[in-house]
This record gives structure tokens, C-alpha cells and sequence, in this order.
């Protein structure tokens, strides 16, 4: 007769089977996980903005999970130093689990303040925690992680943004010195970081490529993501006269300074300018006058001319005339001759002055009668004045010629015709 077990020792057996293959599987498991795979990971930690006080750090972090099974981030945390050792920022990663064959990514940013005297040129980030597996609820694995990454704030800042610069020129009065301008310099500062203008250079090149003007203009500083707009006049020499269109090169250079870093930036522009008509600015809307005094006078000699040649100068600036001569014609007909040629003094006029000079010419009678055939009279005297006007202390000049007729019949009513 077979005796068959009691419930309570089939359960008894029972228990003790599944105790059994539970250890053999945890003892297999145990054995897998010692060879446990570390994640492949990829941390970037970088400075995604950076103003005149702080700097914002993001520390992004990739895992992938090689192992057939799943596994678990703990206790991950960022701790960052400046490049002389003080501690600034301390950022912990939220853990969870990655599933085998899988990539999650943990991202955390943090603002940190600049501290005073210390380099922040290079921040060293050291980055701690653990991987852990557990199995059974019981039977747990961690393998510690330890990185350490760069990060450069120095290369942000030598990559920051060249400010925009816009010139305006304005030309203004005519002076003995030269032609006075003015020039509006407008800066933008497209960062978050107040930079500072220092000294800028403008200078104005005509088409010889010779320097007619330089003056430096006095910068100042520009506040983040704002403008700022920088006047100062200067003189452009006379010899700008020469050319029709100038060429104005604004050189200088901006700086920052931050969390003990210094940045130069060099700044540059160049523009064109065409200058105006020069007579604009001697005249100002109003005539230069020209008047042609002469008188006739016979002696035992011939006909002794005096001549005058009086102006007005309604300029700023000081005139000077040069290469003068008064030439006078007797005009018969159709003939037109030569009587006589005589130089003139040189003289200076100055702004908003008047000025005569005179000059004698003694025409014998034997040339008067024979050039107008044996004409006592002639149809006209014609009197004619040739000058050089130049602005003084320059070549530049602007000639002139004038033409003053005379009927010498008194007793004949002429009306002149070319």
C-alpha cells in the first residue's frame, strides 16, 4: 500500500524546489551581471549665454544602455571650478532608468555669478555617480562614474560679436584752415555684454591716396543689445580740392572686460563721400562784385589808361589774386587789335572786404592810329581783365575774365553786339 504525502509536506517540497531554482537563477544572474557594460555617454556642458554678471551653464548628458537589461542613474552631480580652484556651481541630474538597448538624455542648466578676482577663463567640471542593477529586489550592482570635462569661456568671449557701425558725414563751413565737417558715428552692440569704444581714427583719403584730414573721435561705453551714437568735427585740408570724391576710413578698436578677462575688438569702416561744388561755400548765395574803374588821359607821349580792378569778397575765408593783367583793344568793324598788355599787383582779400588795384598803360599815337587804320575813333575800347583766384595758402585756383567795353563816340548812341 503506497503512502501517499500530507498536503503540508508537498507544499513543504514545494517551497524548498522554487528556493532552489531562485538561487541557481540569481547565482546565473549574479554571474551575468558581473560583466556588465558601462553606458556609452556623451556630456557637454557649455555656456549657452553669457552677460556682464553671470553666465548660464548647461550640462547635457547622453547614456546608452548596451547590456540586455536595464539599468539605473543615481546620485549624478556636477561639481564646477574656476580655472584657480573656486568651486562656483554644484548641479544635480535627476536619476531614472534606461532600458537595455536604449538612450535617454538628462539636460539641467544653472546660472552662475561671477565672483571677483577669480579666472573664468576656464572651468573645469567634474561629474560623479553610479550605475546600478538590481535583480530580484535584492541583489543589486553599481558601478561608479567619474569625468572630468573643459569648458572654455574664454573662446566665447573671443567669439563675440563685432558691433555694427554706421558714418555719417556732413560738411559745414568753409574756414581759412580748410572745409569743417562733421561725422555722426552710430555703434550698435549686438551682445549681452556692455562693451567700450575707445579712441576711433577717421580719416579722409582723397583719389592720390594722400591723407586731407584726420581727428580722432572720443568713444565711450555701449550698454547690451543698445546703440550709442559718437559726434566730433574735424578740417579737411585744401588739398581735397583737387579730387571729386574722398574716401573716409574710420579705424579704432572696442574692449570687454569680464570676470577678469580682457577682449579687444578691432572695429573698421569705410565709406565713400562726394564732396561739393567748392564755390557753394565761397560764395554762400552771394556774388563775388568786380568793378572796372579805368580813365583816359592824353599826353605828349600817346593815351596814358589808368585801369582799376575792384572786387568784393563775400566769403569767410581769405582770397588771394594772382597772375592779374589788364589788356586793352580798340575794336573797328570786325577787327578787334591789341593796344597794349600790362601786369597787375597780386593782392590778398579778406573775408567780407574789398580791395582795388591799378595799373597804368601808356599807348602811343602812331600804334592807336595805325592799328585802327588812321581811325581817330573806334567803335569801341574794350578792356579786358584776366586773374587767378585761389584760396590762400593753396594752388588751387579759379580763373576769371572779365570784359568791360567802352564807346569812345560821345556824341553816338551804341548799343553792343558780339
Amino acid at each position: 500500500m503506497v503512502k501517499i504525502p500530507s498536503k503540508k509536506k508537498i507544499f513543504t517540497i514545494t517551497l524548498v524546489a522554487l528556493m532552489i531554482v531562485n538561487i541557481i537563477t540569481a547565482i546565473l544572474i549574479f554571474t551575468d551581471i558581473q560583466i556588465i557594460e558601462s553606458p556609452k555617454t556623451e556630456i557637454e556642458i557649455k555656456v549657452s549665454e553669457i552677460t556682464e554678471d553671470a553666465l548660464i551653464l548647461e550640462v547635457q548628458m547622453k547614456m546608452y544602455n548596451p547590456n540586455s537589461f536595464e539599468i539605473s542613474i543615481e546620485d549624478f552631480k556636477v561639481v564646477s571650478k574656476t580655472n584657480d580652484g573656486g568651486k562656483i556651481s554644484e548641479l544635480n541630474i535627476d536619476g531614472g532608468k534606461i532600458s537595455s538597448d536604449r538612450t535617454k538624455t538628462f539636460t539641467v542648466n544653472e546660472k552662475v555669478k561671477f565672483k571677483e578676482k577669480s579666472d573664468f577663463k576656464i572651468l573645469n567640471n567634474k561629474i560623479t555617480g553610479k550605475i546600478g542593477v538590481n535583480f530580484l529586489g535584492f541583489i543589486k550592482k553599481t558601478i561608479p562614474i567619474e569625468l572630468t570635462v573643459i569648458t572654455s569661456v574664454e573662446e566665447i568671449i573671443n567669439n563675440i560679436d563685432i558691433p555694427d557701425i554706421d558714418l555719417e558725414f556732413k560738411f559745414d563751413e568753409l574756414t581759412d584752415e580748410g572745409l569743417e565737417f562733421t561725422a555722426v558715428i552710430n555703434v550698435y552692440n549686438p551682445n549681452n555684454i556692455g562693451i567700450i569704444i575707445n579712441e576711433l581714427t577717421l580719416n579722409a583719403i582723397n583719389d592720390l591716396n594722400e591723407k586731407v584730414g584726420s581727428f580722432k573721435i572720443t568713444g565711450g561705453e555701449i550698454k547690451p543689445n543698445n546703440q550709442s551714437f559718437f559726434t566730433s568735427s574735424g578740417v579737411l585740408l585744401y588739398r581735397f580740392i583737387d579730387t571729386e570724391e574722398l574716401i573716409l576710413n574710420l579705424s579704432g578698436n572696442a574692449s570687454i572686460k569680464i570676470a577678469g578677462m580682457n577682449k579687444s575688438i578691432s572695429l573698421s569702416t569705410e565709406m565713400t563721400v562726394f564732396l561739393p561744388d567748392i564755390k557753394e561755400f565761397i560764395f554762400q548765395n552771394e556774388n563775388m562784385k568786380f568793378y572796372i574803374p579805368v580813365q583816359f588821359k592824353l599826353t605828349l607821349k600817346g593815351i596814358s589808361a589808368t585801369v582799376g580792378f575792384k572786387f568784393y569778397n563775400p566769403s569767410n575765408i581769405t582770397l588771394v589774386t594772382r597772375n592779374i593783367t589788364c589788356s586793352l583793344y580798340r575794336v573797328d568793324g570786325e577787327e578787334k587789335s591789341l593796344l597794349g598788355v600790362e601786369p597787375m599787383e597780386s593782392c590778398i582779400i579778406d573775408p567780407r572786404k574789398e580791395v582795388c588795384v591799378k595799373s597804368q598803360m601808356l599807348i602811343p599815337y602812331i600804334k592807336y592810329l595805325r592799328l585802327g587804320d588812321w581811325r581817330l575813333v573806334p567803335d569801341w575800347i574794350v578792356l579786358t581783365i584776366e586773374s587767378d583766384f585761389a584760396i590762400a595758402g593753396t594752388r588751387q585756383v579759379f580763373p576769371i575774365s572779365l570784359n568791360a567795353y567802352v564807346n569812345p563816340n560821345l556824341f553816338q548812341n551804341k548799343t553792343f553786339s558780339e
